[in-house]
């Protein structure tokens, strides 16, 4: 089984020797990299890294640039962001710069495995406060509970028959309310629908 490559970039000795031990327990992933800074960091980024655990805020640079200049060199790189800072614009602009999960510094190791596990895969990772701090602000689109549901399911991998048994509704029912998704979210496919709502912190 292929582990995934993690890079850790933070700055404090002790935090980061203590998530590399961590990391390094799991099955199926291990730290090929290591940097306590925005020099380092560029210096031993290379095709073995999957994943970056970023400290947002290194001494000789921001964060936010230094996921701009590790993609051109490795495209294929995900970011999850450890980070003392929960403004929601500051999160937005993350984003945007190419974070895709966000781990608040004091959480347990075990929302930074789920973090790690859910980027790998291709999906936004924000933890419980945050995605509440996103879904109340008004350009979010407002879906309902069973919509947000759905795609929660979705996004975890199950099946439509899966999430329709789940749910207590039918097939036919679920591929209507998917398509109720779409419009509102403004996509035409259920992927893009998943991509959309991970981008507005719907799912995680």
């Amino acid at each position: 089984m292929k582990k995934i490559g993690i890079m850790l970039v933070e700055d404090h000795n002790v935090f980061r020797e203590g998530l590399k031990k961590l990391i390094d327990m799991e099955e199926n992933m291990q730290v090929v990299a290591e940097a306590d800074s925005c020099t380092t960091a560029l210096q031993n980024v290379s095709p073995d890294v999957d994943v970056v655990l970023l400290d947002i805020g290194l001494p000789d640079g921001d964060g936010l640039d230094l996921c701009k200049r590790m993609t051109q060199t490795c495209s294929h790189i995900k970011f999850v962001a450890l980070t003392t800072y929960d403004d929601v614009t500051f999160i937005r602009k993350a984003m945007e710069k190419g974070v895709h999960g966000f781990v608040p510094k004091y959480a347990f190791f075990d929302e930074i495995r789920s973090a790690i596990n859910m980027v790998y895969k291709g999906g936004t990772y924000l933890y419980p406060g945050l995605q509440a701090e996103l879904l109340l602000k008004p350009d979010s689109p407002v879906l309902t509970d069973q919509e947000t549901s759905i795609l929660q399911l979705i996004a975890r991998g199950e099946d439509q028959k899966e999430v329709a048994a789940r749910l207590y509704i039918s097939l036919s029912t679920l591929r209507r309310r998917i398509r109720g998704i779409c419009t509102k979210l403004g996509v035409k496919t259920l992927e893009e629908a998943l991509a959309a709502a991970a981008r507005r912190g719907l799912v995680r």
